[in-house]
């Protein structure tokens, strides 16, 4: 399973204004409550701002694989930091199962027939997979049709057997990758009005 940590940490100076005047004007019980409000809400947003995000630069089959990837927030208080990470657990997919590919042959034509197996994974590209994996030394296979299916597979040495399925990323990298900047940016967003909100509620209520 691959799993990544996004960070939800407050750098915008007037969300940390906004910050330091509810610590100002609410007791240490109160902020702790309200700041755990505002990243909890966070949190639980972060499944919907994925699904926007992801699918325009990454081939993703079902929406329903991205929420799955999001686990609980933990969140982190202490007297000079406010924040939360959000566990992102999901495995690596395979190359020709989850990814759609191209290039493959027939039976053994396909030990012996050089050719490349691309794959699409970034939007408008095609991935071309390496002439030989690192692991192993040998080149990727297709053996279509087959019981093998349409997945990739290499073997682990010159030997016919074992060998093993060539996986692609795993939608927990994608946030960190090429979806990054549009994931940090809407989770700002999202982020701040909860602040402001926040602010808002303390100013009105007084509470």
């Amino acid at each position: 399973m691959a799993q990544r940590i996004m960070e939800l940490t407050i750098d915008d100076s007037e969300a940390r204004r906004e910050i330091n005047f509810l610590k100002t004007h609410m007791t240490p019980r109160q902020f702790n409550q309200a700041m755990y409000g505002v990243f909890r809400e966070t949190g639980r947003h972060i499944g919907t701002i994925l699904r926007k995000d992801l699918p325009k630069k990454y081939h993703v089959a079902k929406m329903g694989d991205i929420t799955s990837t999001v686990q609980k927030p933990q969140m982190q208080m202490s007297n000079s930091n406010v924040g939360c990470v959000i566990p992102l657990r999901g495995p690596r997919k395979s190359i020709g199962g989850y990814y759609a590919a191209k290039g493959s042959a027939r039976g053994w034509e396909s030990t012996r027939k050089k050719y490349r197996v691309t794959a699409r994974i970034v939007k408008g590209v095609e991935s071309k997979l390496p002439a030989k994996m690192d692991d192993g030394g040998m080149p990727p296979f297709r053996n279509i049709p087959s019981k093998l299916g349409k997945v990739t597979f290499a073997r682990e040495g010159k030997a016919r057997f074992p060998i093993v399925s060539v996986k692609g990323i795993a939608i927990p990298q994608m946030p960190m990758n090429r979806s990054r900047e549009d994931v940090e940016r809407d989770i700002d967003s999202f982020l701040h009005k909860r602040i402001e909100q926040r602010v808002t509620a303390l100013i009105v209520n007084g509470r």
